[in-house]
């Protein structure tokens, strides 16, 4: 057993993220300045987030083929961990000292989680500072089961590696997205949006860091009631109805931050994870929310020159991607905001 979001970072680990379908792997290499993709593999499949505590004989013999034909060097692995896997919340509580903040945030998860203390691991990103016997603190809670991190770091371990750090891949692609951002002389309010199988990740930030955060389940809006909001050019991007409910729901989060906190509206949002680039999705939040649309451009974050590409996007790798980076920038340049 060993603890996520506690171990420090390592650099050359191998980045494993175990999807909805697909269990992905990648290796950095090269300088803190200049680093490089050194390998990737990607193995189809269901059920890698399966919380069966049978190990699939099968999927660790192609996870072995995986590591022997795809370049990779070394055991240490760190987990990206998907986010229908994880609690995130963010929520109030009295300014505290540093370990009393870990306690209450401790137990703000295991009543969230409703299991026994000893079966939570939790950590937290702060968003709002507040005063000790004044303002209340806004933190973003991010936890777990142990079982949860525990049933695929023995999948892994069956297969000859050893897992030794893990995190939430949304805030690890958030974090790689913040960085690329903050090299800008003005640093704007922004959205960022990373899209997964089946769960969504919303994240408003700008020059302090994290100011908003939202994970849910998204659905296909073919069911959407009558009196949505529609979408300009539907008939000429026959997709975009698909994210029209999505739209919408990120639009509901864009006005809620901005009643709270005036002139936050971002000026654009930046598009991460394996459904990013799927056609619809930029019309339709273009539409809905009168906002711009980029893609995360990995390119500038890594050398990929040396190894072959991955089918397929390049957006899926964007969590993988900052897991692996031999040292990856924080969110903020206080020191004292660590991504759990």
């Amino acid at each position: 057993m060993f603890n996520p979001f506690k171990s420090p970072s390592q650099r050359n680990m191998i980045a494993v993220e175990c999807g909805a379908n697909a269990l992905r792997m990648l290796q950095m290499t090269g300088s803190i300045t200049n680093p490089v993709v050194q390998a990737v593999a990607m193995i189809s499949g269901d059920g890698f987030g399966s919380q069966s505590s049978a190990i699939d004989e099968a999927m660790v013999r192609r996870i072995k083929e995986a590591l022997r034909g795809g370049g990779f060097t070394g055991r240490s692995c760190a987990l990206s961990m998907p986010a229908k896997s994880i609690l995130t919340e963010c929520i109030e509580i009295p300014a505290l000292a540093s370990i009393e903040m870990k306690e209450s945030v401790s137990w703000t998860a295991v009543d969230r989680l409703g299991v026994d203390r000893k079966e939570v691991v939790a950590g937290h990103l702060p968003i709002r500072l507040g005063t000790l016997g004044g303002a209340p603190s806004e933190v973003l809670v991010v936890a777990t089961l142990r079982n949860t991190v525990n049933q695929i770091a023995a999948l892994l371990t069956e297969a000859g590696l050893e897992p030794r750090r893990a995190e939430l891949g949304a805030l690890a692609a958030m974090r790689l997205a913040w960085s690329q951002v903050k090299t800008a002389s003005n640093i704007p309010h922004f959205a960022f949006l990373h899209l997964e199988s089946d769960q969504a990740t919303l994240a408003l930030l700008n020059s302090n860091g994290l100011n908003f955060h939202r994970s849910f389940a998204w659905a296909s809006s073919v069911d959407l009631q009558n009196g949505a909001i529609p979408v300009a050019g539907e008939e000429k991007e026959s997709q975009a109805w698909r994210w029209r409910q999505m739209a919408e729901e990120i639009l509901q989060c864009l006005r809620h931050n901005e009643r709270r906190a005036a002139g936050s509206w971002p000026e654009f949002v930046t598009l991460s994870g394996a459904l990013a680039e799927e056609p619809g999705i930029a019309t339709a939040i273009r539409s809905v929310c009168g906002t711009e649309t980029r893609l995360m451009n990995i390119d500038q974050s890594a050398d990929w020159s040396k190894t072959q590409r991955p089918n397929g996007p390049l957006s899926a790798w964007n969590s993988l991607l900052s897991v692996a980076l031999p040292q990856s920038a924080v969110l903020s340049s206080n020191k004292n905001r660590k991504v759990a």
